[in-house]
């Protein structure tokens, strides 16, 4: 069964940034589905807007009819045979990152270094860990943020769509009541740190406004990528509340469950004593 919203708020916008060539990046959704995405063209491959098209056309078709990560490892596999089509597709190659929300929880899925963050009350935390190089430094080798930001090698990505055997990452988040999703392409973490990121959100308190604000931040910072940013807010019941009520009605049911017990064991002593 489907999680129908009774209203949506919802924005996504990309934006070339101050580089020369196409927007590799593209972003898209289908409200009836509650699927959201983003896809980033590989930079320094061949094509890579054509393969973050591919990616779009792929999630947009075939898979939204299944599941995330099959509808993901699709896409790869559409990209890669787009490739051999064409001599100039040659190693093209896009990252994705998608959720699928359903009733007090949201999939989320992922290959390569586009991101998925968690803004709730105020707080903001990642839920997608990079498959890049610099991801690898950081946990072999203890990097500082800052280390990690001024990395040569800070683009280079170990899984992508359209090369290799790439396999999807999942998480599963249990959602609360205006919950906002956010899913970005690196020219936006890249540019800003978690905690510019938040404070953009903290102050933009509608997702149209806050995307809008998101991308001018990341220009002014330099744009040196295409940037995408994509926010939902979710406003279906918390995960919660439905613990709660499920923990409500356990108590209220332990008294009828007590005397039930107790009847059947003065009813079993009654045998015991009396009955055999």
């Amino acid at each position: 069964m489907r999680f129908r919203a009774t209203h949506k708020r919802f924005s996504g916008r990309t934006h070339p940034g101050r580089r020369d060539g196409p927007n590799e990046d593209v972003v898209g959704w289908d409200e009836a589905s509650n699927f959201w995405f983003v896809a980033d063209g590989m930079g320094g491959h061949a094509s890579g807007d054509v393969a973050s098209r591919v990616v779009k056309e792929t999630l947009l078709g075939e898979g939204l009819t299944l599941p995330l990560v099959e509808a993901i490892r699709k896409a790869h596999e559409t990209v890669a045979a787009t490739a051999k089509t064409n001599t100039a597709y040659d190693n093209m190659g896009s990252t994705v990152v998608a959720t699928r929300i359903g009733e007090r929880k949201a999939e989320i899925a992922w290959v390569g270094d586009s991101r998925a963050y968690l803004w709730r009350d105020g707080s903001l935390s990642a839920i997608t860990r990079d498959h890049s190089y610099l991801e690898v430094l950081r946990t072999q080798e203890n990097l500082s943020e800052e280390q990690l930001r001024g990395h040569p090698n800070r683009n280079l990505v170990t899984r992508t769509l359209g090369i290799g055997t790439p396999e999807p990452s999942v998480a599963t988040l249990a959602l609360q009541r205006r919950d906002w999703l956010l899913l970005c392409s690196d020219g936006l973490n890249d540019e800003l740190e978690d905690r510019e990121i938040a404070e953009v959100l903290r102050t933009h308190p509608q997702p149209e406004r806050a995307t809008e604000a998101l991308i001018e931040a990341a220009l002014a910072k330099g744009g040196r990528d295409n940037v995408s940013a994509l926010v939902v807010e979710y406003d279906g019941p918390s995960a919660s509340d439905f613990s709660s009520a499920g923990s409500q009605k356990l108590r209220a049911m332990l008294p009828i469950i007590g005397g039930m017990a107790a009847a059947t064991l003065v009813a079993v002593m009654w045998w015991w004593f009396y009955g055999r």
